[in-house]
């Protein structure tokens, strides 16, 4: 399996206007994606991509706002790479599958972190 690059931070928040405009005012990165109708915003921080994902409901007890979602890895393919991983005994959450522009899936490492492979698609 190929691993590209990290391709991006995903940090749940419950207020996502506050949070694009601290990233983008206060730190002066620039927004690179904005997916309105699932409530994510793109943003670079220097070499880094994150992901802001606004969740109107509450986060589980116990998990604090802001908390770190999960961490994505640019692969030349998801499938190739999930079926690689799947031989390896890696545990998924779900099956590759496209979302927008990009295909995807998410599984855990040994301490249970989520980490997301992502495959960037044309167009």
């Amino acid at each position: 399996m190929e691993l590209q690059a990290t391709h991006h931070i995903g940090i749940l928040t419950q207020n996502l206007d506050e949070m694009v405009q601290f990233y983008t005012e206060t730190l002066g990165c620039p927004v690179t994606r904005r997916w309105d109708d699932v409530n994510i915003v793109f943003v670079n921080v220097g070499s880094t991509t994150l992901e802001l994902i606004g969740r109107d409901t509450a986060l589980p007890q116990g998990a604090p706002a802001g908390r770190i979602d999960h961490i994505a890895l640019h692969v030349p393919s998801t499938d190739a790479a999930h079926a690689e991983l799947v031989a390896k005994g890696v545990t998924f959450r779900d099956a590759p599958r496209d979302f927008k522009n990009v295909r995807i899936a998410f599984f855990f490492d040994p301490d249970g972190n989520v980490l997301e492979l992502v495959e960037e698609k044309d167009g």
